[in-house]
């Protein structure tokens, strides 16, 4: 039988060993916090970094540093994220692309968000539209589907394997044509040639695309999310053309190291929650064509677990892997 004396040391012990953790938690941040972000300053991930680190900041009173680590479509960041201490002082601003893309993509890397990371929230949506040149002779999606079938048409991309090419791939799987792929070095030249008249189709995004629809350059026939986009509210969606499984765009996250103190965590969940009902921030990121989502990390999780599987096999039919 163990004696009293000998279960006290234990107690003792045991508590001495968990202190670091608690005092970890309870004296949380008291150093600044890196922000990763898988792309340049300026852009739309790097935008939706600085509005959740400015609100972690004042809700913490410690500085939140944004750290720009673009390279490898995002994954360069997103895998030293994975590879930092799992204590909240290292987080990231990851996006659809190399949390349910990349991964497919650069499968020698070996890297699964599921596997080596936390979700935090799903902070930014931005929707998708499918947009064509203004001179085509489509209006609806029934009508670009009749037309395929006796035209050959072209798509343009962001570039091949990116999120928008992947929902180009898709989108036409779901709606049985086969368009010709032609892809860019980003949008905006493939933008540009559209509005040449150089190519006919292209799956882009709102905030991409808003100004070039409400100016009639481009012809806007529905938008790829579930609802319709507050920058365009008279565009319909996908399922209000008559087509449906149909759910897809870009998106903005807040992740940390797999092992951060769920603490720690849903303090910054409640934090950015609560910075969503922020008038002044929601008009920023509606003027960004972007829409505040919010919710649990389990909405994250649920958002990275439907679309991963979704992308691979997206990426396996098309052979669009790489070592």
């Amino acid at each position: 039988m163990i004696s009293f004396f000998k279960l006290l040391r234990y107690a003792i012990l045991g508590t001495l060993a968990s202190a670091p953790v608690a005092q970890a938690q309870t004296d949380y941040p008291n150093r600044p916090v890196r922000v990763l972000v898988g792309f340049p300053a300026g852009g739309a991930v790097d935008g939706a970094a600085r509005i959740m680190a400015a609100e972690l900041q004042k809700a913490y009173g410690q500085s939140f540093v944004v750290d720009n680590r673009p390279g490898v479509g995002g994954m360069l960041a997103a895998q030293e994220a994975a590879r930092g201490a799992p204590d909240g002082y290292t987080l990231l601003v990851g996006s659809a692309g190399p949390l349910t893309v990349s991964p497919s993509i650069f499968k020698s890397r070996g890297f699964d968000p599921r596997v080596s990371l936390d979700p935090i929230i799903w902070f930014v949506n931005t929707p998708g539209i499918l947009v064509v040149r203004k001179d085509l002779k489509a209006n609806n999606i029934k009508e670009l589907v009749a037309l395929s079938k006796t035209t050959t048409l072209n798509m343009a991309s962001a570039g091949s394997g990116s999120v928008l090419h992947l929902m180009g791939e898709f989108f036409q799987e779901r709606v049985g044509v086969k368009w010709t792929h032609i892809p860019y070095k980003g949008s905006p030249p493939a933008l540009q040639d559209m509005l040449g008249g150089r190519v006919d189709v292209m799956l882009d995004v709102v905030p991409t695309t808003a100004a070039l629809v409400k100016s009639g350059q481009l012809r806007a026939l529905a938008i790829t999310t579930k609802n319709r986009s507050s920058q365009l509210p008279d565009v319909p969606t996908v399922a209000e053309e008559g087509y449906d499984g149909v759910d897809m765009g870009s998106w903005m996250a807040l992740l940390a190291p797999k092992g951060t103190p769920q603490p720690i965590i849903q303090r910054m969940n409640q934090i950015l929650n609560d910075s969503i009902k922020n008038p002044e921030i929601r008009a920023r990121v509606a003027a960004g064509g972007g829409e505040l989502v919010g919710g649990t990390p389990q909405d994250l999780t649920d958002r990275i677990n439907t679309e991963l599987p979704r992308w691979a096999a997206v990426i396996e039919r098309n052979k669009l892997a790489q070592d």
